[in-house]
């Protein structure tokens, strides 16, 4: 067993971290895409699981004290997906993480919605996305599939570190100067 560099553990970290995440946005849209009969409020929960676990390996994240990276970037994505994806990563940024006025103009999300009803009875709220169209469920299983299969040629360079590794279940530290660069997991 060799023990990996600072900068190897952080890349084992980067692809691992970003396949998590990508299988975790596919789950949720095989979930929506067999379950159409959900009430809106799940439909709302499982989109915004959706965008946000998608939009993760995309934005920065910290892996040390003084370093940020962006654990893939977008050169990843192939041509046909780009438009997803620039869609995901704006409702993250201006629909689910922030609610922006302005960020889609000529649809009615963000915006203020009143409901009076006959008793004067005045409701305020916004309009969020609540649901996907089947088709481009299946366009984010499809890029999905694609990133985690890049994510997991790049991991596999580093896989050699874990060969004489005992069986059992390890946390690895990308900490600059760990005591133990793994450390055996406690059940």
């Amino acid at each position: 067993m060799s023990v990996p560099s600072h900068q190897d553990r952080i890349e084992i970290w980067r692809y691992t971290y970003a396949r998590s995440s990508l299988i975790e946005a596919r789950a949720a849209a095989k979930l929506l895409i067999a379950h159409p009969e959900f009430p809106d409020e799940i439909k709302e929960a499982i989109v915004y699981q959706i965008v946000i676990a998608y939009a993760r390996p995309f934005t920065k994240s910290q892996v040390t004290d003084s370093k940020r990276i962006v654990p893939l970037a977008i050169d990843v994505v192939p041509a046909e997906f780009q438009p997803l994806h620039d869609e995901y990563l704006q409702m993250r940024d201006r629909t689910i993480g922030h609610r922006d006025a302005v960020a889609f103009p000529s649809a009615p999300l963000n915006k203020v919605i009143v409901h009076v009803d006959n008793a004067g009875f005045v409701e305020l709220h916004t309009v969020s996305p609540f649901t996907m169209l089947d088709s481009g469920l299946q366009q984010t299983l499809l890029l999905c599939d694609h990133l985690i299969k890049h994510c997991v040629l790049k991991v596999g360079d580093y896989c050699h570190h874990f060969v004489a590794v005992a069986p059992g279940t390890y946390v690895l530290s990308i900490d600059e100067n760990p005591a133990e660069w793994l450390m055996k997991r406690v059940p």
